[in-house]
């Protein structure tokens, strides 16, 4: 009787047990003790993009997330622009904003079982300050002060993340720091040039592996000693060494982030530069020496189909794309000093402006590229990522959804921000206006959401170019200005509430879903290969 009591009490117990398990399926629920064995990801900027991500709202961020792990995948990537979250370097201060939302997204992530891995740096944000955020990216080379500034930033995004259950970790990109070399390489003034190689240690690396003679014949002219060295030209031999130290200073300063942030990785530079040689022939020049990202558990990876093509406009068999990627991927591997890779951007298609001759794959057989590249992924690679998830207006705007209230605006005739319905929006009384400095090249798209209970007609004046259009009850409004111009202006007829404004000039896409939400053409593959990455 005891055994058969015993039994019983076993089977209700397992029977709880897997019910736990089926509800945490059901509702995204994961055990994020042990970090998953390959990252299947999308880079998260809700309905913006990353350059306003981190001064508007999430309205749909549950929904978002839900359906993020809905199409198979299992993680975020998060962009952190270092000057919008620390604004201030001396003394170092920070946007309570920005931090606060991290928060928000990591515990919103949690709850639909979605680990965040985190990209950090990044020299693009529209913190309205009016500086040129190049320039910090530049100086922490050999400024003291700003280097101690990035060591407070990086320590401040670890320990933030690392509070979460589900961080997952973290990489740089040589991306952010990219513009020292053409700034070096343009400088025109003698003087100016010597003093960059000793402000950034060029000067001194140099001195420790090569001779004078040896650079003065890569300089094509005489080097009377070190400390008169100039930053190279780019049609200078020399070019070469600037490549050099640039990849010996990224492994450098990995290292050194990686004792604030453990296991930091590192986004390497794929591309190869030509550089003169000393017979006024060119020569291809390899970034490997940054493959390995020591103290790192991976070599992250932007990849996109162009890479290895001549890029004269050739539209690709999947097949050829395909042998291509596998080609070029697997010489990364033999210097990442056996490490996998994870492709953080997998770019199966761009249409990026002003690279329309990069090779693509033919629209009709990208879907089946992206499925063909599941093997792959699987063999040289611990995760992959897409940028695009949701289409992207590149909007120019700061504080798009007035999450920050007035900042960036100006109000005049009772228009005010508020709160309607649970959404910060801007609210526009007859008589009031909505004014934002912004500027743009034509043709130039403003788009907007209208709130009224009744129709109402809505004048938008961008340069000087006035138009109108009607809506009510959440509609969208999109209108173009051919000539683009500077300022923009909103007035109406009678009270409503005006949220979400875009003003762009591109439409970044991915065939995933559109900028309203609706499945693209490559959605259904990436499900596929969702499914077939376990």
């Amino acid at each position: 009787m005891e055994k058969k009591r015993n039994r019983h009490r076993l089977f209700w117990v397992l029977l709880f047990a897997i019910g736990c398990v089926l509800m945490a399926g059901c509702s995204g629920g994961e055990n994020f003790s042990r970090k998953p064995a390959y990252l299947k990801s999308v880079t998260y900027f809700g309905d913006e993009w990353v350059l306003n991500f981190w001064n508007s709202e999430t309205d749909h961020l549950e929904k978002d997330l839900e359906q993020i792990r809905e199409d198979g995948f299992n993680s975020i990537i998060l962009v952190v622009p270092w000057r919008e979250f620390q604004p201030e370097m001396t003394p170092v201060s920070y946007n309570a904003y920005a931090w606060d939302k991290l928060d928000q997204v990591m515990t919103a992530a949690a709850k639909e079982g979605l680990w965040v891995s985190l990209r950090v740096g990044y020299t693009w944000d529209y913190w309205p300050d009016g500086s040129d955020v190049r320039k910090r990216f530049r100086d922490v080379m050999g400024d003291s002060a700003v280097l101690a500034a990035w060591d407070d930033y990086v320590k401040t995004v670890y320990e933030k993340a690392s509070a979460h259950d589900n961080f997952f970790g973290g990489f740089l990109t040589w991306e952010d720091f990219w513009s020292f070399t053409s700034y070096a390489t343009e400088l025109e003034d003698l003087e100016e040039r010597i003093r960059l190689a000793r402000f950034c240690g060029y000067a001194d690396y140099l001195s420790e592996r090569y001779s004078l003679k040896e650079l003065s014949a890569l300089y094509g002219e005489e080097i009377s000693g070190y400390d008169r060295l100039p930053m190279p030209g780019a049609d200078q031999p020399a070019l070469r060494l600037l490549y050099e130290f640039f990849d010996w200073w990224l492994c450098d300063f990995l290292a050194h982030s990686q004792q604030n942030f453990p296991e930091l990785s590192m986004e390497v530079r794929m591309d190869a530069d030509l550089v003169p040689d000393e017979n006024g022939e060119s020569q291809w020049y390899s970034h490997s020496a940054t493959y390995a990202c020591e103290g790192a558990p991976y070599t992250a990876l932007m990849y996109g189909v162009p890479i290895g093509h001549i890029n004269e406009g050739e539209r690709l068999e999947a097949a050829e794309a395909l042998a291509m990627s596998k080609e070029m991927l697997d010489q990364v591997l033999l210097s990442t000093a056996g490490k996998k890779l994870y492709i953080e951007q997998f770019l199966y298609m761009d249409n990026t402006p002003g690279f329309e001759h990069n090779a693509q794959v033919k629209e009709d057989q990208v879907a089946d590229y992206i499925v063909a590249m599941t093997d792959i992924l699987r063999d040289c690679a611990m995760g992959y990522g897409v940028w695009t998830y949701r289409d992207y207006a590149n909007n120019l705007l700061y504080n798009p959804q007035f999450a920050l209230g007035e900042s960036g605006w100006q109000m005049t005739g009772g228009a005010r921000v508020t709160d309607n319905n649970g959404s910060m929006q801007a609210e526009l009384p007859a008589g009031g206006q909505i004014q934002n400095e912004v500027s743009g090249q034509g043709p130039v798209t403003v788009r907007f959401t209208i709130e009224a209970e009744e129709p109402v007609t809505v004048r938008v004046t961008f340069g000087g170019e006035t138009k109108s259009v009607s809506g009510q009850n959440g509609e969208t409004a999109e209108l173009i200005f051919e000539d683009g111009g500077e300022g923009l202006a909103f007035t109406a007829e009678s009270l409503c509430y005006l949220d979400n404004v875009k003003v762009y000039t591109h439409v970044q896409q991915a065939q995933l879903y559109d900028l309203d939400g609706r499945e693209g053409s490559c959605i259904q593959a990436i499900r596929k290969l969702n499914r077939k990455l376990r």
